[in-house]
């Protein structure tokens, strides 16, 4: 019997593993955080257990990752499923809905299954898939398996999602900018007036102020000089990030991103006081990591020079049409021709207790098996 003639479906821990036919979808992904070098970034940054789930059949595929989370990891409400129901759904459940596995990735903004089958296959691979993982992971001791950032859109993944009895939550939407014709001025102009001339204003009070802004390649160098500022970043806003883990991400980034990982650094009086991590992805980018100091920064606008300004010049320069801005801060994001993605998360109770917790949101919608 080949790879490609395994059970419909089924689970492993190992990328080397997984059958050609899926190695033909995460190889050629238009989706960064299912594609096969950033497995392999959170294959070396995700602390804890993870699995690959697919399914196959009349010669298509249909794939998906899976993070492990417990009580003790990196207190992130971007990932951790009882942070983010208390963040996004005001759901107080404890340590109920842990241990949690993320299907389909654990970045913010991006849940996914890849699948390359037509419908109505694509609706059944997809179910699959939620079935082999939930099984594996309630085999290892889950309370619960959850995709936090689903297409609102994807009513095959959704239907996937319901005949496991799965529980629809809040998420917050992603934000995606489309570039408009072929230089920065283009996007200015696709503007309204007074959105066109506070953005004007902002690189006149950058120039002012002699704030100097460079886009370029990541190096092992900028760890010690970014990983302040970022974690700072973090703790203002009320998040905790490990210093550990925050590393290891960049690291993995230089191991397998090389030239695509790149850094925008803003500088005042020869001190960094602000910078964003970019990953080019294809023709689309994606606005990673970022640290501001406001206080040093003596009130010039960095961080739209840093997460716009910059990034859309140079988007222009290489060929990137879109530019993935994550989740959060909206209006911000809108008010510079973004656009937000609705997204919904979807969480499969597989313990009484997790089941009792999530009933207790006012709003939840529960699907019957």
């Amino acid at each position: 019997m080949t790879t490609d003639q395994l059970a419909p479906a089924t689970t492993t821990t190992s990328l080397a593993d997984l059958p050609p036919s899926v190695w033909a979808l995460i190889r050629t992904s238009q989706d960064l955080y299912l594609h096969e070098r950033w497995l392999r970034v959170e294959q070396d940054a995700h602390p804890n257990a993870s699995f690959h789930a697919w399914a196959q059949d009349e010669g298509h595929a249909a794939y998906a990752p899976a993070y492990r989370f417990d009580a003790d990891d990196n207190p992130w409400a971007a990932s951790r499923l009882d942070l983010f129901l208390a963040a996004h759904a005001d759901l107080e459940t404890g340590p109920a809905v842990l241990p949690n596995y993320l299907l389909g990735g654990r970045r913010p903004g991006h849940s996914q299954i890849l699948c390359d089958a037509p419908a109505p296959r694509r609706r059944t691979l997809l179910t699959q898939v939620v079935g082999a993982a939930a099984e594996t992971a309630a085999a290892a001791g889950a309370a619960t398996l959850a995709a936090l950032y689903c297409d609102r859109d994807d009513e095959d993944l959704a239907a996937a999602f319901r005949a496991h009895g799965a529980v629809r939550l809040p998420s917050p939407g992603l934000n995606v900018l489309h570039l408009p014709g072929t230089s920065f001025d283009d996007w200015l102009a696709s503007m309204p007036n007074r959105r066109r001339t506070n953005v004007n204003a902002e690189r006149r009070k950058l120039a002012h102020a002699g704030v100097t802004i460079e886009l370029r390649p990541l190096t092992s160098d900028d760890l010690d000089e970014i990983l302040p500022l970022e974690l700072d970043q973090y703790e203002k806003y009320g998040h905790h990030y490990r210093h550990t883990e925050a590393r290891a991400l960049h690291e993995a980034y230089l191991r397998h991103l090389g030239e695509d990982a790149l850094l925008v650094r803003a500088h005042l009086d020869g001190r960094l006081v602000a910078f964003a991590s970019i990953v080019r992805h294809g023709r689309s980018a994606y606005i990673r990591q970022g640290g501001f100091d406001a206080v040093a920064s003596d009130g010039a606008p960095v961080y739209f020079g840093t997460v716009f300004h910059q990034p859309i010049a140079w988007a222009y320069r290489v060929g990137v049409d879109s530019i993935d801005l994550s989740i959060s801060a909206d209006a911000t994001k809108q008010h510079r021709r973004a656009v937000t993605r609705p997204r919904d998360a979807w969480v499969v109770p597989m313990t009484d207790e997790a089941e009792r917790a999530l009933r207790r949101w006012p709003g939840m919608e529960q699907v019957q098996r």
